[in-house]
């Protein structure tokens, strides 16, 4: 049997070991842009940072494709792919043939459609290039602007401060992250940011950048306010990897559009991770869900039907953990503006920044955020997904002392 895998990140690299685990005898070959062996992207912040070394940033290191004989096509492009042979093209024309395809190909980040953006020294995050790069120019940099009031945003707000910049934080709504939290759990972040020096700027945006001999000077926000800049942060989203996939009729939306066992329309081709736009059991609909646990689940899962297995996948369900400067952030599931006849529970622990609020559907959590702890976010993130109607939930949620760890071994979910 031989096996292609396009992208070498979490979903493609889980697949691969998980093919190798059920076939010993077949040919994997992962093909991806990068050179390097697979690395935790959710890691490069503290990279940047300065709070973990570089070797820290890897999944796996070089001598795990030798070791388990897959073949790693890294500098490489696949352009096209050709299903009625069961080929793919690479860029330098080289083909190779496959039995079952997966494609892994993850995103990229969305650029920021303003004049100015191509100047250097405006700076996206999702490659560990681009972690050096970030790096790099902070050695000299004085002043930063970051966009982008997302999970992203923050980390890259994060990373300018650490290196030394003075940096502006630029959120174009009226709070941190409102697709998700609500004003108490914003705030609570926005303070944290506030105490390391950070200026946040709500609801305001770029207008344009400015530069001299092709490199950025200034921002002009959307208010018409100057602000000086030697470096320019964008996390304003990402856009699905799907241009080689134009013209093989494998059905895309915002991305690939898989069933629960990751197959395409298209029969021998799967899809994992971040280009998989897959059943969401919740909201009722496919849905691009951009996470590390969505990646090594639908990794493992695709493998194990490429292989031959029939597993399925059980939805997918945003879920999102993030450490702002010590204060532990974690969102699941749906939020209120997807949701808005669910019953929202809150609970505050006064004088801690510790916040939790939960949204239940007819006795069936849906969503849920967490601040200060979020040691029950893959509890919760399993309550989510399996839509498990829990008895008397409102009550215990509301409970300081609420454990989702063990409702979740209470009932068997564990």
């Amino acid at each position: 049997m031989d096996y292609v895998i396009v992208g070498n990140g979490g979903a493609g690299l889980t697949a691969a070991r998980t093919l190798r685990d059920m076939d010993p005898a077949a040919s994997i070959t992962l093909v991806d842009e990068e050179t390097y062996p697979c690395y935790y992207r959710m890691r490069l912040p503290d990279y940047i940072c300065g709070w973990k070394d570089r070797d820290s940033v890897f999944f796996v290191r070089q001598e795990f494709y030798q070791e388990k004989g897959l073949h790693l096509l890294g500098g490489r492009r696949v352009i096209r792919v050709i299903p009625e042979s069961r080929r793919v093209e690479l860029e330098d024309g080289e083909t190779l043939s496959y039995d079952r395809l997966l494609v892994a190909s993850g995103a990229s980040p969305r650029v920021l459609p303003v004049p100015g953006s191509e100047l250097d020294g405006v700076v996206y995050l999702r490659t560990l290039d681009q972690a050096e790069d970030i790096i790099r120019r902070g050695r000299e940099a004085k002043e930063g602007v970051v966009l982008g009031g997302g999970l992203l945003g923050v980390e890259l707000a994060r990373c300018f401060n650490e290196l030394g910049l003075r940096t502006h934080y630029l959120i174009r709504e009226d709070r941190f992250w409102p697709q998700m939290l609500d004003a108490t759990g914003s705030a609570l972040v926005e303070e944290a940011l506030a105490e390391k020096g950070i200026i946040l700027r709500k609801e305001e945006g770029i207008g344009e950048i400015r530069g001299s001999e092709g490199k950025v000077r200034s921002v002009l926000t959307s208010s018409g306010e100057e602000l000086a800049a030697d470096m320019v942060g964008v996390a304003i989203g990402v856009t699905c990897n799907l241009d080689f996939l134009e013209g093989s009729g494998v059905e895309t939306r915002q991305g690939v559009l898989v069933d629960d066992r990751l197959r395409t329309n298209i029969e021998g081709i799967y899809a994992a991770g971040d280009v998989a736009q897959a059943y969401d059991p919740v909201l009722g609909e496919h849905r691009v869900v951009t996470s590390w646990l969505n990646a090594l689940r639908q990794g493992e899962a695709a493998a194990r039907n490429m292989a031959g297995e029939e597993v399925t996948l059980g939805g997918v369900v945003p879920f999102n953990v993030i450490v702002i400067y010590g204060l532990p952030v974690a969102s699941v599931g749906q939020d209120e503006a997807s949701a808005p006849e669910a019953e929202v529970i809150r609970v505050h622990i006064p004088g801690e920044r510790i916040y939790r609020k939960f949204l239940l559907k007819d006795g069936v959590l849906v969503g849920a955020n967490l601040v200060g702890s979020t040691a029950d976010a893959h509890a919760l993130e399993t309550l989510v997904r399996r839509q498990v109607k829990v008895r008397s939930l409102a009550d215990k949620v509301a409970q300081r002392d609420f454990d989702a760890r063990a409702l979740v071994r209470e009932l068997g979910l564990a």
